[in-house]
């Protein structure tokens, strides 16, 4: 109510020269290198610049922070030059000083950003030489060294260097007035409620932003959330569920926006429950969920099978692999062999683990705020149970749920991952990567370890091809996940917006924000 009322007060100022955008969940900080939320990501590109725009072909970028870039003649080393005319909104210039300075925190043990495997690895150094000239040194030459330097987050050096790196996770700072550079600024953030974004009147471009305000509005209950947009007190509204689409497509005032996504759901088997520990396992799991049935009932149809965690959109995607057909006899067979009967009689399967005897039962998690992934839980739950598993659902607030999953406190979890345009499954699935990266289900494999660090850095493709194909015929037939779909997305926007001047795709909802126009 207090977010109502106090929308509801800026309509006469403003003359509703605004739009809302609804959310379930709210943003998690304004510091990007402690944000693990894509949702979180996707609002914080409005507000603060890269040194490029990634362009919709995942291949090409054009300029944004950086005027131009040159290369070295053996293609290690790119120098930048950047603008001289961006200002953080403090009134402080934008420099390659702070590209410098983002480039040691992401590079920092001590923040600890979940991305910097990448960056580590592939980027020996980066030196500002003066304010507008930047050198970007590479260890060697691979096809992702211009995205690699583009996911660095660029921030205030002079803001962000008062605080030392070790303080940043225990106490939270930057959140309160974040001084940013986009087109964008943060006018004000009531946790849980609203968000409340104000043209950047520094911006160095001052044809943009065309909407002057946008507000975003967290309705944690979906059903309440997708009410609200139909009857026209939100604008926005990301990822629609199919039923809802398909039911009110003739809405004369909203129109749903549908495109293939970068992205796959699947569930993740934790290995550090030893139920999970003997791949045969995963493969009956895999067999013995009815995905197919899932897609249809479920999701209208919107959905295609995944079969590897690079979409089939993508071109390193393997298209030989085909899903794993819902066979629930093969399910039981493979759960026999690995040693899984009812011995009691009791419904439930059992084994003895350490000389105890184990039944077969875990908890699968999925965030609250998803109305879909509830529903695919529980017709999983149910197929489960015709083979003898008995499997429990709960779900978190979507922060609660992050926690779970980032501290690796959980038996099985539903989710999804949007993907990243630079083909590398280290951070999902290296070894190395169970401590300070995302794989959560903690799974190893040396020769996937091999085989994807050599395909992530070769620089022909067609060579590289060859190698990621292997790599996913490795986890097609360890299942550390089982990959259900790959969602089309479905977003849902108001007709007061100019739909000529919107462009939604893979890499964000947002991705053109600034050009949006009202009719």
């Amino acid at each position: 109510m207090i977010t109502l009322i106090t929308l509801a007060s800026c309509t006469k100022e403003i003359e509703k020269n605004y739009i809302i955008i609804g959310s379930t969940i709210d943003i998690d900080s304004f510091n990007p290198y402690l944000s693990t939320s894509l949702f979180t990501q996707d609002l914080l590109d409005r507000v603060y610049l890269r040194l490029a725009t990634e362009q919709e072909d995942y291949k090409t970028f054009t300029p944004l922070l950086a005027k131009r870039w040159e290369w070295s003649k053996d293609s290690t080393q790119i120098t930048f030059y950047l603008r001289n005319d961006v200002y953080w909104t403090d009134g402080v210039k934008t420099t390659a000083y702070d590209v410098e300075f983002s480039f040691k925190v992401a590079t920092s043990p001590e923040v600890a950003w979940l991305n910097a495997e990448d960056i580590i690895r592939n980027i020996e150094f980066v030196k500002a030489l003066n304010e507008t000239t930047l050198i970007v040194k590479y260890r060697y030459v691979y096809p992702y060294q211009l995205t690699d330097i583009n996911d660095v987050w660029i921030i205030p050096r002079h803001i962000y260097e008062k605080v030392p790196f070790s303080e940043w996770r225990r106490n939270g700072y930057f959140d309160e007035k974040p001084v940013t550079n986009g087109p964008y600024k943060v006018a004000r953030w009531e946790r849980g409620q609203v968000i409340e974004l104000i043209k950047n009147e520094n911006y160095f471009d001052k044809n943009y932003p065309k909407i002057p305000r946008i507000f975003v509005k967290i309705v944690p209950n979906e059903s309440n959330l997708l009410l609200q947009f139909l009857n026209g007190e939100i604008d926005v509204l990301p990822s629609i569920p199919p039923a809802v689409a398909e039911k009110y497509e003739n809405n004369p005032n909203v129109k749903f926006i549908k495109y293939p996504f970068l992205a796959y759901e699947y569930i993740g088997w934790n290995q550090r429950n030893q139920i999970f520990a003997d791949k045969r396992v995963r493969q009956a799991l895999s067999y013995g969920i009815n995905v197919d049935e899932i897609i249809k009932v479920i999701l209208r149809g919107n959905a295609v099978r995944a079969t590897s965690p690079f979409p089939s959109i993508f071109w390193a995607h393997n298209e030989k692999l085909k899903p794993y057909p819902y066979n629930p006899e093969k399910a039981k067979k493979l759960l026999s062999e690995a040693g899984w009967k009812d011995s009691d009689g009791d419904g439930i399967l059992d084994k003895i683990i350490n000389n105890k005897k184990v039944d077969f039962k875990f908890t699968l998690i999925t965030n609250a705020e998803n109305l879909t992934r509830k529903e695919v839980a529980t017709a999983i739950q149910n197929d489960l149970l015709k083979l003898g598993i008995k499997m429990e659902i709960q779900v978190f607030e979507f922060n609660t749920f992050m926690r779970h999953i980032l501290n690796r406190n959980f038996d099985a979890v539903l989710s999804g991952w949007r993907v990243a345009t630079k083909p590398d499954l280290a951070t999902l699935f290296h070894s190395e990567a169970i401590k300070t990266g995302h794989n959560i289900v903690s799974y190893s494999n040396p020769y996937f370890d091999k085989l994807n660090d050599s395909a992530a850095v070769l620089n022909n493709l067609s060579q590289a091809k060859i190698l990621w194909d292997k790599v996913q015929e490795i986890i097609y037939d360890d299942q550390p996940y089982t990959f259900l779909y790959e969602p089309v997305r479905i977003n849902g926007i108001s007709k007061r917006i100019d739909l000529k001047t919107v462009r939604m795709n893979s890499i964000s909802f947002l991705y053109n924000l600034h050009e949006w126009e009202l009719k």
